[in-house]
């Protein structure tokens, strides 16, 4: 997992919390519930967008009906983007709007057949809405896990309810694996804090259910390739917690990361949005009170802000392209660099070799494993350098090609030219990804780098099977 910005999304005096995130027709967008305090009268829902990926942001609708609009959500069926929440008055109520442009919303409407359950982020997934809702809630006795489908997203249907007693079950973060199985993570309230992660099959009657060996609030669970990975709020102690990340292998969660935040209990609840043309490529919105906010007299830690994480997942080191050639440098910028052509000797082609996991017994970080460094052609000096390289990805029709590059560069495949991007550095593996089409045989992927002044060093370079 490469963590390749944070940035705090909202500076006010407001309680932020409680977050989603979804991409939706190009634009990303972030919901949140804002009030007065944790719990307050005055909470509110609101959906932002944002048209580059994070960097700017614009209010583009508010919710709220009569009580405290909170846990906001989003999700997606490509036609149309939701949001959803519950208000917590008198009575306790589910409700969700959609849009079909992302900026002219539907009315904030109950969701009917929910029998006063939370509808907990619902999901959209082969053509039907699905959710595990909660309530029947009885502080330190009992609640219910429920499960509910719709065919619209508004009129919900309660099937059957997946668990319920003492351990106490709300709140539960849903995903379907490429296979259709579904993956949950199913918060409990009693004293262990330890959540369920429950898997099932089609049509989802049965659900086996393991219980992870963490203490961890405000789950979240995302999937990376069927890749299970999980978040949350990660109890240090009773009165401490941090956002924790977790990868699940053979169902036993192990620590990748701890985000920003803390050092109170006042925080996670994050939403997940993953990046439309890259797998592996995600964004997660969080809120914390770790960073003051800009006016002294007011306490950061019960006015929590949003934060938004924009984080790459390798999806393992042993399929990067190694192998190359190599030109010379080239006292051309990248707007006249052209397809090279690998008999040229006046490019001075010479043979290079990527970073292998063999490298790592020499002091070559694990996170290089795989990147093809020029530092040693390039010299810091300004200018073009030319990778190029043939491979056989088999009887494929359909391909991905994944990229890391520190310096502006322009790709070709099969030369025709498929990609151009500006580039981070360092370099980070699997950064941005481009489908292209091979020919049964060989195939050439040709990268022109431009080493941005002297500070590029290489590039990363994989392709999959689409």
């Amino acid at each position: 997992m490469y963590v390749k910005n944070i940035r705090r999304i909202t500076n006010d005096d407001c309680h932020n919390a409680f977050t989603g995130a979804c991409f939706f027709k190009g634009s990303l967008y972030v919901a949140y519930r804002q009030g007065a305090a944790h719990a307050d009268p005055t909470g509110k829902i609101i959906v932002l967008r944002s048209d580059d990926e994070g960097k700017h942001f614009e209010i583009v609708a508010t919710f709220r009906k009569s009580a405290d609009a909170r846990d906001s959500h989003l999700y997606s069926d490509d036609n149309k983007l939701f949001v959803v929440g519950f208000e917590a008055g008198d009575q306790t109520a589910s409700f969700t709007a959609y849009t079909e442009d992302g900026r002219n919303w539907s009315q904030w409407q109950p969701m009917l057949g929910t029998d006063n359950f939370i509808m907990w982020r619902p999901r959209f997934y082969n053509g039907k809405y699905f959710c595990a809702g909660y309530g029947e809630f009885e502080w330190r006795k009992t609640s219910t896990v429920a499960w509910f489908e719709s065919n619209d997203g508004i009129k919900w249907e309660k099937i059957y309810e997946i668990h319920k007693g003492k351990d106490m079950p709300t709140e539960c973060f849903l995903d379907f694996k490429s296979d259709g199985t579904g993956v949950m993570l199913m918060r409990c309230d009693d004293k262990t804090k330890r959540p369920y992660l429950c898997t099932s099959k089609p049509p989802y009657r049965k659900w086996k259910k393991v219980r992870l060996d963490i203490p961890l609030h405000g789950p979240c669970l995302w999937l990376v390739k069927d890749e299970i990975w999980i978040s949350g709020r990660w109890f240090l102690h009773p009165d401490i917690a941090h956002v924790g990340v977790f990868k699940v292998v053979k169902n036993k969660p192990k620590l990748r990361l701890v985000l920003p935040s803390g050092p109170g209990t006042d925080l996670s609840y994050i939403g997940v949005a993953k990046d439309p043309e890259n797998p592996v490529r995600f964004w997660f919105s969080y809120y914390s009170g770790h960073t003051a906010t800009d006016d002294p007299y007011v306490d950061q830690f019960s006015h929590p802000d949003i934060y938004l994480v924009e984080a790459v997942f390798s999806s393992g080191k042993e399929d990067f392209i190694l192998d190359w050639m190599v030109s010379d440098l080239q006292d051309i910028t990248l707007e006249d660099a052209r397809l090279p052509d690998q008999d040229d000797k006046g490019l001075n082609w010479k043979k290079w070799h990527g970073y292998s996991e063999k490298d790592t017994k020499k002091g070559v970080p694990f996170s290089a494993v795989g990147f093809v460094d020029a530092s040693r052609v390039i010299k810091k000096r300004k200018g073009v350098i030319f990778f190029s390289t043939k491979v056989e990805p088999g009887p494929i029709d359909k391909a991905r090609l994944y990229l890391g590059y520190d310096g502006p560069v322009v790709v070709w495949f099969n030369g025709k030219k498929v990609f151009s991007g500006h580039g981070t550095n360092p370099a980070i593996a699997d950064q941005s990804s481009v489908v292209v089409k091979p020919v049964h045989g060989t195939n050439t992927i040709t990268i022109a780098l431009d080493t941005n002044n002297g500070r590029a060093e290489g590039i990363f370079c994989r392709i999959k099977p689409e």
